[in-house]
């Protein structure tokens, strides 16, 4: 989480909005905010979604509406949680891996 903010505060355009989604990790954590006042910057928090928000994202994939299946990148069967867990952790092989009942 902290290097995707630092990367968000780097390359964001001058003027530009960054949404930080969820939490950082906990604890205090060292980012370089310079360029919030630099690059004038607008750095907004959120914690994801309310329940709403929630229930109407999963009855937009479950009707069709919007189409979920090119972001997951691997799919395993629940025994295989162990592997898919560990993939998962590496962003450079996967994107969102998906653990499938049997």
């Amino acid at each position: 989480a902290t290097a995707g903010a630092v990367a968000a505060l780097a390359l964001v355009r001058r003027g530009g909005i960054v949404v930080q989604v969820g939490n950082m990790p906990g604890g205090d954590t060292a980012l370089p905010v310079y360029h919030v006042g630099r690059k004038e910057i607008d750095w907004r928090g959120t914690m994801r979604f309310t329940r709403a928000m929630f229930e109407r994202s999963v009855n937009a994939i479950t009707t069709g509406t919007i189409d979920v299946g090119p972001l997951l990148t691997h799919r395993f069967p629940l025994t295989g949680a162990a592997d898919a867990i560990e993939l998962a952790a590496d962003r450079r092989r996967a994107m969102k891996v998906m653990l499938v009942g049997e």
